[in-house]
């Protein structure tokens, strides 16, 4: 009987711990509910305000007229619309519900800090601009107008942003039961962002970089029987190797392209080869070979040479090399193109070798064939040595030349560049051929592995 009521006493004992553990759990869960969503409203609201004074500045500065004050205004859009974007990202809301207006915010971002740097070389800002910049005040009216209805629905049904993911996982293909969630808004916003046109400038948030075609293919479709004949020319081959490829299947990116396996057997080693051959005249976009390294026996000048054949051997030699480096055996090098007694850094490309044998065991020609094409003929205003006095006095100039250079939003500027020094450290500037402004600036970091350009 003793027995009896001690096991009753005991159970009833775990009973009452078990349930105040529970109650601790709920609790605990509870307060961190609260503390999350302080967070997410502190966000939120931070980025309604944000949004407002975009807005407000937006306005501005399509009546703005100064020099002074339009770099002021257009920094202070920059500065808002980064920290919008900070405050959008901290919401628990997946990316497809917020994809467009983050990418809004990093266009006004980008394009408001373009005419920063425009406001402050004096540059006239055309009509284009105006325009521009009217078409992103609209856009963010509309956003201000849709994140009101947000707070609004936030405001009617209490704020839940914890519970957006599980909200989204839990309607697709259903229909949402209890008070709508505030990821049905932003579902909403973001529908209403898809509506206005796209934003084209030089910028690297432009959309027009994401419709860019390759300029670089020439020639017909290919069959897979000639792209595994391609491939297998375009491999270095190492000496008593015997080699057989296969199309391993399709890529399809900016340049649409037949993966091909290259296998490579010799006695005591075997090389696995992948390379990327265009469907459009079989060029070769990449070539990757995989094998061990063994101890350097080369030197980079060595290296650079074996490149430089390579390119020529597979119908790609009109290109100069720019620079090297060297990194765990093996010597990466740069090339670009060149014509009409020019530059072309938008033709680039990369070549690597094995430094143990000088085996070409790397190609990346994808930028290359994404920007070459027959150019028209450059007529610069300026000489190279009115160009030149544009420099910042206090550079030493140790050389100059015509140079075509990418800019960020894929376009290309024809520019001199000056490799030029202050002190110990070395520098290519880039002057534009046509007005004397200062196109980009690059530092040169030498190191033991290369020269590293900043």
């Amino acid at each position: 009987m003793r027995f009896g009521a001690l096991a009753l006493f005991l159970t009833a004992l775990v009973a009452v711990a078990f349930a105040a553990w529970g109650y601790n759990q709920q609790q605990m869960r509870r307060s961190l509910e609260i503390d999350l969503n302080n967070r997410y409203q502190r966000a939120f609201y931070d980025l309604i305000t944000e949004t407002q004074n975009l807005e407000v500045l937006l306005g501005k500065g399509l009546a703005v007229g100064g020099r002074e004050q339009s770099s002021a205004i257009f920094a202070s859009i920059w500065q808002q619309a980064m920290m919008a974007q900070s405050n959008l990202g901290q919401l628990p809301i997946p990316t497809q519900l917020t994809g467009r207006t983050a990418k809004f915010l990093s266009q006004v971002a980008d394009y408001s800090n373009s005419l920063v740097r425009r406001a402050g070389t004096g540059a006239a800002v055309t009509r284009d601009f105006w325009e521009r910049e009217k078409d992103l005040y609209n856009q963010a009216v509309a956003l201000n107008r849709e994140l009101r209805k947000v707070e609004a629905q936030i405001a009617a049904n209490g704020p839940r942003f914890w519970e957006i993911p599980r909200a989204v996982a839990g309607t697709r293909g259903a229909a949402q039961l209890g008070p709508p969630h505030p990821q049905a808004d932003f579902r909403a916003l973001n529908r209403e962002m898809q509506v206005y046109p796209t934003l084209i400038y030089d910028g690297p948030f432009s959309d027009h970089m994401e419709r860019q075609k390759p300029l670089g293919l020439t020639g017909p479709t290919i069959s897979p029987d000639k792209a595994r004949d391609r491939a297998l020319a375009v491999v270095d081959r190492s000496r008593g190797t015997t080699y057989s490829a296969s199309v391993a299947g399709n890529v399809n990116g900016k340049i649409p392209a037949y993966q091909v396996k290259v296998a490579g057997r010799r006695a005591g080693t075997d090389e696995a080869v992948t390379c990327l051959i265009s469907k459009k005249g079989g060029h070769p976009v990449l070539m990757i070979v995989g094998r061990k390294i063994g101890a350097p026996t080369l030197e980079m000048a060595d290296a650079q040479r074996r490149a430089a054949e390579y390119l020529s051997r597979i119908n790609l030699g009109d290109m100069r090399l720019t620079h090297s480096i060297r990194q765990n055996g093996v010597a990466t090098c740069t090339f670009v193109g060149q014509e009409q007694g020019a530059v072309i850094y938008p033709d680039m490309l990369k070549v690597n070798v094995a430094l143990d044998d000088g085996q070409v065991i790397g190609l990346d020609a994808m930028d290359y064939f994404m920007a070459h094409h027959q150019r028209e003929t450059f007529r610069p205003r300026l000489t190279l040595e009115q160009a030149r006095s544009f420099l910042n006095p206090n550079l030493k100039v140790r050389s100059g030349r015509l140079a075509l250079i990418p800019t960020d939003g894929g376009r290309e500027q024809l520019t001199y560049e000056f490799r030029s020094t202050i002190g110990p450290n070395t520098f290519l500037v880039y002057i534009d051929a046509d007005n004397g402004e200062e196109a980009k600036i690059l530092k040169l970091e030498r190191t033991a592995a290369g020269t590293l350009i900043m």
